[in-house]
């Protein structure tokens, strides 16, 4: 139900509950983006080759599963920050105060350059998140392991 319900959907019920700042849109994505990483690495876990003696319980988790979903999840991980900081922006779609209701509001008062500033500040903001989660990656090994390239 996590990552079903869109992100806007979450952050607008959200706006309702607590009022308009940033607390709806931080939630809301923590909420989505927790439960889309949680059903990849539960889709990852189940397709791991088990032995008959592997061990259980919490030692098989602690021991056998983090080591090896460790890879994938800082990619998942590396990837979803990208993505939510794009996300963040069109939240202010719905008055929440971040880059996209700053956006918003230089269009509708006429301030065309305001709003290419804003929007040059974000596409800036994106390539180096992009540019240091790469780096991140490859210091952490993470492209090789996870199989990314």
């Amino acid at each position: 139900m996590m990552r079903s319900t869109p992100e806007l959907m979450i952050a607008f019920v959200l706006l309702l509950l607590f009022g308009p700042s940033g607390l709806p849109a931080v939630l809301a994505l923590a909420i989505h983006n927790g439960g889309l990483i949680g059903f990849l690495l539960a889709n990852a876990s189940e397709q791991q080759a088990q032995r008959p003696d592997d061990p259980r319980g919490m030692a098989g988790y602690l021991y056998l599963h983090t080591p090896r979903l460790y890879p994938a999840f800082l990619a998942f991980l590396f990837y979803r920050w990208e993505v939510i900081l794009r996300e963040s922006a069109i939240m202010g779609v719905l008055g929440i105060a971040t880059l996209g209701f700053f956006v918003d509001s230089a269009f509708e008062e006429i301030r065309y350059d305001k709003a290419l500033f804003l929007i040059a500040v974000a596409a800036l903001l994106n390539i180096a998140l992009d540019s240091l989660a790469r780096r991140l990656r490859r210091w952490a090994g993470v492209e090789k392991a996870a199989g990314l390239s």
